[in-house]
């Protein structure tokens, strides 16, 4: 089933420590200072967010029910825990005409393709270095959790072609200003083409 209005889903893909949920939050904040609605989508996750993502926890058991009810339009399980994009945000969202930028693993583009057909993909990257210190700064794992973070990290992992490439290792308000002025122009152009 392919959703209509898809263009105004922005997925941000990258590896572990790209900054990937900074960037989107100072990308919002530059979208809304450009007057142009916008909004990062808040995921269920079967742990504890920390001070870099806003997320929504829920046990295991209460994520595969819902899971099973069919209320994620995406859901995948990665280091033990599993993720999920609710679909009543992401229509909420449409609805409204809002951008809305969304973290999700790179395995899971191909699916949301096929669902969002429309939609734009953005990925963050930053040298590998940079990346595995930042994954040791936020301690979310213990020493085997981290080593197969770090490890998944290097691996190549096989997505579509990317709508936009940002490099996240500069001034992050600037990172932001980039790639909002990018969104803000398909934004513009998609509502120069309904009037």
């Amino acid at each position: 089933m392919a959703i209509a209005n898809s263009d105004l889903l922005v997925f941000v893909v990258g590896t572990s420590g790209s900054g990937k949920d900074s960037v989107m939050r100072e990308t919002v904040s530059f979208l809304h200072s450009q007057n142009i609605p916008a909004a990062t989508l808040k995921r269920v996750i079967t742990r504890p967010s920390d001070k870099n993502e806003e997320s929504t926890f829920m046990t295991s058991d209460e994520f595969l029910q819902q899971k099973a009810n069919n209320e994620y339009a995406l859901s995948w399980n990665i280091y033990d825990n599993w993720y999920g994009c609710g679909w009543a945000p992401i229509k909420e969202a449409i609805s409204l005409n809002k951008l809305l930028l969304i973290n999700v693993s790179r395995s899971m583009l191909f699916k949301a393709r096929e669902v969002f057909p429309e939609c734009r993909i953005i990925l963050v990257t930053v040298p590998k270095e940079v990346a595995e210190s930042r994954i040791k700064r936020r301690g979310r794992e213990d020493d085997s959790g981290l080593q197969i973070r770090l490890k998944r990290m290097k691996s190549k992992v096989e997505m579509p072609t990317p709508d936009k490439i940002i490099e996240n290792t500069g001034d992050l308000a600037r990172t932001a200003e980039i790639l909002g002025e990018f969104l803000m122009d398909h934004f513009l152009k998609r509502e120069g083409k309904k009037s």
